[in-house]
C-alpha cells in the first residue's frame, strides 16, 4: 500500500458524518437496554494500518499492559471485524450500569465474570448498532458473528492476525460513553481489506451526492 491517504479529507469528514449518526442510534439502543440516558462521542476517527494501532492506544490509556478487548466479524459489502478495546477498570464502572453497585467485594460473584459478560453485552450492541447504521446510511445490509471477550494477553497476536493481508486497515474511533453519574471509554476499531476501501470510497461518494 502507497503512503497516499486512504480516503480524503472530504471522504474523511463523511465518514465522521457518518459514525456520528450510527453513534447516536448505538446511544439509543444501549439507553433501552440499561433503561438510563447516555450519549456516546466520536472526538475523532482516524485510518491505521496495524503498527499504528498500538502507538495511538497507548496515548491514551495509562497502561496499555492492561486492558479487555472485544471483537466481531460482519460481512456485506461492508466487510471486516469490530473491535472495541476497554482501559483497565472501565468494565467495572459498566458493571455499575447492570449491578447499580460499586462494592462487589460481598456480592457472591464472580467479578472478573461479571465484567468480562458486561463488556460482551456492552461491545455487542455498541458495534451491533453502529455497523447496522452505517450499513444502512451506505445502502447494504451486514450480519455478524457472535462476539469475542479476549484477555490483555491475547490482544496483540488477535489483532495482528487480524491485518494478516498487509493491506488490511484499520478505521479507529476514540469512544466516550457519558452517563449521569460518570464517564467511561473504548476504542473502536474496524478492520477491513482494500475490496472493502474500494467499496466504501464509492459509497461515500453516493452518500455525499445526496447533498450535491
Amino acid at each position: 500500500m502507497d503512503e497516499r491517504p486512504l480516503l480524503s479529507p472530504l471522504e474523511k469528514d463523511a465518514l465522521q458524518e457518518i459514525m456520528n449518526i450510527a453513534f447516536g442510534q448505538a446511544a439509543a439502543d444501549l439507553s433501552d437496554v440499561i433503561n438510563l440516558y447516555v450519549t456516546l462521542t466520536v472526538p475523532y476517527i482516524d485510518l491505521l494500518k496495524f503498527d499504528g494501532i498500538m502507538p495511538l492506544i497507548s496515548k491514551d490509556i495509562e497502561n496499555s499492559n492492561d486492558m479487555s478487548m472485544v471483537k466481531q466479524f460482519f460481512s456485506g459489502k461492508f466487510n471486516g471485524a469490530s473491535v472495541l478495546i476497554f482501559p483497565h477498570g472501565e468494565g467495572k464502572k459498566l458493571l455499575r450500569l447492570f449491578d447499580g453497585t460499586t462494592d462487589f467485594s460481598s456480592s457472591g460473584y464472580d467479578v472478573d465474570i461479571l465484567e468480562k459478560e458486561t463488556l460482551i453485552e456492552i461491545s455487542n450492541i455498541i458495534m451491533g448498532a453502529c455497523i447496522s447504521k452505517i450499513a444502512g446510511l451506505l445502502k447494504d445490509v451486514v450480519s455478524y458473528s457472535p462476539p469475542r471477550y479476549y484477555s490483555q494477553d491475547q490482544i496483540h497476536s488477535t489483532l495482528q492476525s487480524a491485518f494478516a493481508d498487509k493491506e488490511s486497515f484499520a478505521i479507529f474511533f476514540k469512544t466516550m460513553f457519558h452517563f449521569k453519574e460518570f464517564d467511561a471509554s473504548g476504542f473502536l476499531f474496524l478492520i477491513s481489506d482494500q475490496t472493502t476501501l474500494a467499496w466504501l470510497k464509492v459509497a461515500i461518494e453516493d452518500y455525499l451526492s445526496q447533498y450535491a
